[in-house]
């Protein structure tokens, strides 16, 4: 009996994500306008990126790997031939790594358009980074904080800019704490780092305000992506229902589209978005002295210097 329940429930979700999946009819072209999309690969990202090569980006797909990222590259060249598409590697479990990624960008580009924060993931095995973070909350938060405050320079002098950050409605359970630990559940970090994404998003945008670089966030909806990693059997069966009943990446896109390319949202900043239009955050996302806090504790734990904070 709780099979049909639980089948039901699912069909209630397919039906409830075809009734109300936003779409981006946005038609707008934007040859010339270099973008950045992390964790490209494959899903949100790949979409993303695939559909700005499209409309004649000169897209950046960036990942951790080197295999994946340059087929990737090649598969939407062949796709759109669009011949401005370059994968340049990061590895968000390493600030190292972040840091590499930002000199090697800087060196070949004189400007940034767009910088969509797409990369996350569920780490069903809690562990710790190089950098002594809990990997999950520097792979979802801290790693994207750097590379975003590492590239505002850039994105000023390039404006009229946007940065995208992609969270999630989980964030609505999400709490921020300066305890963080490794004995908390994979799914309560998650909810953590997607509240962690909206705060960062609005206090960015209000320290922005006024210098022609736009920031707001979304939530993407219910995709079957594979954003677990892990190999496990329930794993493996989770994402099987989540391919057969939820959004597609395609589907889940087109907020990331919206934001990075309509016209609508050029002085749109501080907003959070979902199926392309703005959508209502939880309390503790609209918490401005929270949002410092959290801000403060990522200066510190990302180690930026006194000449790279904002």
């Amino acid at each position: 009996m709780w099979l049909l329940w639980v089948l039901i429930t699912l069909t209630i979700i397919k039906l409830y994500n075809k009734l109300t999946t936003g779409k981006c009819y946005c038609d707008n072209i934007v040859t010339g306008k270099v973008v950045i999309v992390t964790g490209a690969s494959r899903g949100l990202g790949y979409e993303t990126a695939l559909d700005l090569a499209r409309r004649g980006a000169k897209v950046i797909v960036t990942c951790r790997d080197d295999i994946r990222g340059k087929q990737a590259v090649e598969t939407i060249i062949s796709c759109t031939k669009n011949k401005f598409v370059r994968y340049i590697q990061l590895d968000l479990s390493s600030l190292k790594s972040v840091r590499k990624f930002v000199k090697e960008f800087k060196s070949t580009e004189a400007k940034l358009d767009v910088l969509i924060n797409n990369a996350g993931a569920i780490f069903t095995k809690r562990d710790k980074t190089e950098d002594g973070l809990m990997r999950d909350m520097q792979v979802n938060h801290f790693a994207p904080f750097l590379l975003t405050i590492l590239l505002i320079p850039i994105l000023k002098k390039s404006s009229p800019s946007r940065i995208v950050i992609v969270s999630s409605a989980l964030h609505k359970l999400g709490d921020v704490s300066e305890k963080w630990c490794d004995t908390e559940g994979y799914f309560q970090a998650y909810a953590n780092s997607k509240l962690c994404n909206v705060l960062f998003s609005n206090e960015l945008a209000r320290r922005l305000e006024g210098s022609g670089v736009v920031v707001n966030s979304l939530n993407p909806g219910q995709v079957n992506t594979s954003f677990y990693r892990s190999s496990t059997i329930l794993e493996k069966m989770r994402s099987l229902v989540l391919y057969t009943f939820f959004k597609s990446p395609e589907e889940g896109a087109q907020t990331s589209i919206f934001l990075a390319v309509s016209d609508e949202c050029d002085d749109v900043s501080g907003r959070y978005y979902e199926d392309c239009k703005e959508s209502s955050v939880s309390l503790k996302a609209k918490d401005k002295d929270l949002a410092v806090k959290l801000w403060s504790m990522s200066e510190k734990l990302v180690k930026l210097s006194p000449e790279e904070v904002i």
